[in-house]
C-alpha cells in the first residue's frame, strides 16, 4: 500500500499519541507498504478551520488510502470531502477535544467539528473502548466502520521481566513515586503534589519526568504548591527522558502516580507495570482498561486527593502489598497485545479500504 500519513508537526514529538502514530508506520513499513509522513502547520483552532493545506499540498494520485491523525481534523473536516472521492480516509483517534474541560460554547464548537469531520471520513480507528463510547456518544451511534487497536507498552528491549523485577531491591521507605508525563493541567500533577501535602515528610520522594516548557502559568502553579507545602527537598524535576534510561528510571521507582483529569488510554501505565510498578489513574477516560483496582493499582476519581492520599499512605503502611501489586502489575503487561498485534490489527483494517 500507498499510505499518506497526515498529522501536526513533527512525528517525534514526545507524547503518547506520536509515539503510537510512529510505532504503527514502522509496523506498516516492515510489511512492506510505502508510507509518507505529511506534516501540517499547526494554528489556532479557529485559523486552522479557516485552512485549506490539505487540498493544496496532497497529490492524491501518490496514495491508495490516507489515514489522518484526528488532532488535524479543524484543518480537513471541509477538505476531505473532495479528497475521499479520489481515496479512503482513515481517521486514527486518540482524544476527542469535544470532551475536554472547556466552557460549554467552545465544547459546542468542538463538537460541532469533529462531528462534521468524522462524517467526512471512510473508516476509524479508536485507541480504547472508552474512546470508542465517546464517538458513538458523538456521534449518537451513527458511527463510521471503525476497530479499537490498543497502544502496547513494549517500547524497550528488556525481555526478562521477572529477573528485572528480582533486581528491584528498593527498600520500601521512603515511597518512590513516579509521575511520568507532561506538566500541564489535565495531567493532574497538582491533584498529586496536594495528596503528598498530607503524608509525612519523610515518607516520600517524588520524581516529576516531563516536558515544563509548554504551560508556563501551570509550571508557576505548581512551584507554588510545592513552595506552600515545603516539599522541595522530596521532589526532583528530570525533563523528559527518553529510550534506554527510562527501564531504570522505572526500576528505581515503586509506583507511578498519572491522575489524569481525561486520559484517552495512558501508554505510560503499561509502560510502568512492565517494570513491576503498580500504577494509580482516575475512572475518567482509558485508564479503567488497564488498572485493575486493588490488583495492580488504584483508580481515584478525578480531583480526588483524599482518596490518593489515603492509597498512597496504605502503601507506605503495608509494603507488602505494593510487591504483590507489582507482580500483579507485570502479569497484567504480559496478558497485553504488542505493537505488532495493534500494527498487523491495523493493516487488515486498511487492506479492506486500500483495496
Amino acid at each position: 500500500m500507498r499510505i499518506g500519513f497526515l498529522i501536526y508537526g513533527d512525528i517525534n514529538t514526545i507524547s503518547g499519541g506520536y509515539l503510537y502514530d510512529r510505532k504503527i508506520i514502522e509496523y506498516l513499513r516492515s510489511q512492506g507498504d510505502k508510507v509518507t509522513v505529511i506534516n501540517l502547520k499547526q494554528n489556532n483552532y479557529f485559523q486552522d478551520i479557516l485552512s485549506n493545506q490539505p487540498e493544496s499540498i496532497i497529490n492524491t494520485s501518490d496514495f491508495d488510502i490516507l489515514i489522518e491523525d484526528e488532532l488535524i481534523h479543524p484543518s480537513v473536516f471541509k477538505t476531505n470531502r473532495i479528497l475521499n472521492k479520489k481515496l479512503p480516509i482513515i481517521s486514527l483517534v486518540h482524544l476527542f477535544r469535544s470532551f475536554s474541560t472547556q466552557p460549554n460554547y467552545i465544547n459546542w464548537l468542538y463538537q460541532f467539528i469533529e462531528k462534521k469531520y468524522l462524517t467526512s471520513v471512510n473508516g476509524i480507528i479508536l485507541n480504547s473502548k472508552s474512546t470508542q463510547d465517546l464517538a458513538k456518544q458523538l456521534m449518537r451511534g451513527n458511527l463510521s466502520d471503525n476497530i479499537i487497536a490498543l497502544p502496547a507498552g513494549n517500547n524497550f528491549t528488556n525481555s526478562n521481566l521477572d529477573e528485572l523485577y528480582s533486581l528491584k531491591r528498593l527498600a520500601p521507605q521512603p515511597l518512590k513515586v513516579l509521575y511520568i508525563g507532561n506538566v500541564i493541567p489535565q495531567k493532574g500533577l497538582h491533584i498529586l503534589l496536594h495528596a503528598l501535602s498530607e503524608l509525612k515528610t519523610g515518607d516520600f520522594k517524588l520524581s516529576i519526568t516531563g516536558r515544563t516548557d509548554i504551560d508556563s502559568a501551570y509550571v508557576k502553579k505548581i512551584h507554588s504548591i510545592i513552595k506552600k507545602h515545603h516539599l522541595f527537598d522530596q521532589i526532583e524535576f528530570t525533563g523528559p527522558l527518553l529510550g534506554d534510561v527510562l527501564p531504570d528510571h522505572y526500576l528505581n521507582h515503586h509506583i507511578m502516580v498519572l491522575p489524569s483529569e481525561n486520559e484517552a488510554y495512558g501508554i505510560v501505565y503499561l509502560e510502568a507495570m512492565q517494570f513491576g510498578l503498580p500504577v494509580i489513574g482516575t475512572t475518567s477516560g482509558g485508564a479503567k482498561e488497564i488498572i485493575k483496582h486493588g490488583k495492580n493499582g488504584f483508580l481515584i476519581p478525578p480531583g480526588n486527593i483524599k482518596q490518593l492520599a489515603a492509597h498512597l499512605a496504605n502503601l507506605i503502611n503495608m509494603p507488602d502489598d505494593l510487591t504483590v501489586m507489582g507482580k500483579n502489575a507485570i502479569h497484567s503487561y504480559k496478558q497485553h497485545p504488542t505493537w505488532n498485534n495493534t500494527g498487523e490489527l491495523i493493516r487488515e483494517f486498511l487492506l479492506k479500504f486500500a483495496s
